[in-house]
């Protein structure tokens, strides 16, 4: 695809990549046409397909983007201590209720609707699940690090649950229009990071 070279072709780019964002998460990504997300972004037919040759490269854009809108959200929280995820936890269960109809995950519901429309899609959603889950894993090693985390403890292992465990949180309460089962979720998934604290005798020097 190629890249815009002036400012008005990037502006223009991303008018199409937020509104298609928008309308697939609210929507579903069968139910967005492309005529949509021209009236919703402002844009028109050439400008879509100079950038966009298919809805499939249109869709892995979105994906991406959804990511870093959840990576850029997710930054204001110091994520590398018990407070800032317990923080990170209410505010994420606070935006999933406030969402008109308890939507899923901007990025799950989308990536779950297209996983099965071919292999390059599949790989884009698998690379956006990817990046969210190091992100995760680098804040888990940093609190490994300062003591927070046992020693044997894999913060690899602990990211790819943790967002398991809140991927299925944010199904079950779209599905049953209840912010209860993320609630749990995330409840359980703190209980979990927490399984892995030092305990005290292993905080403590030799005797």
């Amino acid at each position: 695809m190629p890249e815009p070279t002036t400012r008005r072709g990037r502006d223009s780019k991303s008018r199409i990549v937020s509104a298609a964002a928008r309308l697939m998460y609210e929507r579903g990504v069968g139910m967005t046409t492309v005529d949509d997300i021209l009236a919703a972004s402002g844009t028109g037919k050439s400008q879509f397909y100079h950038y966009f040759p298919a809805k499939d490269a249109l869709i892995t854009e979105v994906l991406a983007h959804q990511l870093d809108s959840i990576l850029e959200a997710q930054s204001r929280f110091a994520l590398d201590s018990w407070d800032g995820i317990e923080t990170w936890f209410q505010t994420l269960i606070e935006a999933h209720e406030n969402r008109l109809g308890l939507h899923g995950c901007p990025l799950g519901s989308i990536a779950g609707e297209v996983v099965e429309q071919g292999e390059p899609l599949r790989l884009s959603a698998a690379d956006a699940f990817n990046r969210w889950e190091s992100a995760w894993a680098a804040a888990l090693a940093a609190m490994q690090c300062s003591g927070e985390l046992k020693e044997t403890a894999d913060p690899a292992a602990l990211a790819e649950a943790l967002l398991a465990i809140v991927q299925g949180g944010y199904l079950l309460s779209s599905v049953k229009r209840e912010v209860r089962p993320m609630r749990a979720a995330v409840e359980a998934a703190l209980v979990y990071l927490r399984s892995q604290s030092p305990s005290p005798r292993e905080g403590r020097g030799p005797d």
